[in-house]
């Protein structure tokens, strides 16, 4: 049986300072990364007046948060969105926006949309694979989450069970080359190199796979699980899935230049994304 995962969100200090990030506060559009993360979702999707159309998907998003996604599918045509997180105070915020959202969509005469659903349920231990859920998703989308998931390699196998043949999952985790250092990193160093300084990224440990324990957002005590891009890959290819999508994010150079305080960013990949189909 799977452990119970860190509920960090939870934290009201922690929730506190997370809700001022900019993709708390203006989702998508705020996630540098969804650019390419969105072009996994809609590849080879059919067009629907000139835009990608998700109409007849059933969702599954892992580890949902303030639900940006999930309502951005529902949005995008998807047929039936089920959103999921370990999270009371984030399935909590979820369900508010939506409220709000329906009394704003009843106040100009539409009426509320009902095929998205919101659980609290721990993505660790989550079952997918009995009679309820089996085969029942075109699509399984998870941001950011996965890299605090201990036993990976059943989490996978669940999702496997829960899409249909030809059903999809695309998620995001930080880049293991982020997640790897032992503590007192991960942080930037300096080196100089004659009278110059140039920003290096201290990387260690990265073959030992295992927890890490960081400090984030001013809250000590974060447990993030970290296991290499090997891993990643190969325990999606163990539970049948084959890869059709991978990317070491960083920022590209007209990100940067739009973004100068992304420079260093461009050191070392920050996220990786990842694609994966049930042939």
């Amino acid at each position: 049986m799977a452990s119970k995962a860190q509920n960090i969100y939870d934290d009201s200090a922690f929730f506190s300072a997370y809700g001022t990030l900019p993709r708390s506060q203006h989702g998508l559009t705020a996630a540098p990364e969804w650019p390419e993360l969105r072009q996994m979702v809609i590849d080879k999707l059919p067009l629907s007046d000139s835009a990608p159309s998700l109409e007849g998907h059933r969702i599954l998003d892992l580890g949902c948060g303030y639900g940006w996604f999930a309502r951005w599918a529902r949005d995008s045509g998807a047929a039936y969105v089920k959103a999921v997180d370990i999270s009371h105070k984030m399935i909590c915020q979820a369900k508010q926006f939506e409220t709000d959202i329906n009394d704003s969509r009843s106040h100009l005469g539409s009426s509320s949309v009902e095929n998205l659903t919101f659980e609290i349920r721990d993505i660790e231990s989550i079952t997918l694979s009995d009679h309820r859920e089996r085969g029942s998703y075109n699509l399984v989308y998870s941001s950011l989450t996965f890299h605090y998931v201990e036993d990976l390699a059943r989490l996978y196998r669940e999702i496997h069970s829960a899409l249909e043949q030809g059903g999809r999952l695309v998620f995001s985790v930080e880049h293991p080359i982020y997640s790897a250092p032992i503590r007192p990193g991960p942080s930037w160093k300096t080196l100089q190199e004659g009278d110059q300084d140039r920003k290096i990224w201290p990387l260690n440990c990265y073959s030992d796979e295992g927890w890490r324990v960081t400090s984030w957002l001013g809250v000590d005590g974060i447990r993030k699980y970290h296991r290499t891009v090997e891993t990643y890959v190969n325990l999606l290819l163990e539970s049948g899935f084959t890869l059709t999508g991978f990317k070491d994010w960083a920022p590209s150079t007209e990100d940067v230049a739009k973004h100068p305080e992304w420079t260093d960013e461009r050191h070392r990949p920050y996220f990786l994304l990842i694609s994966a189909t049930k042939y």
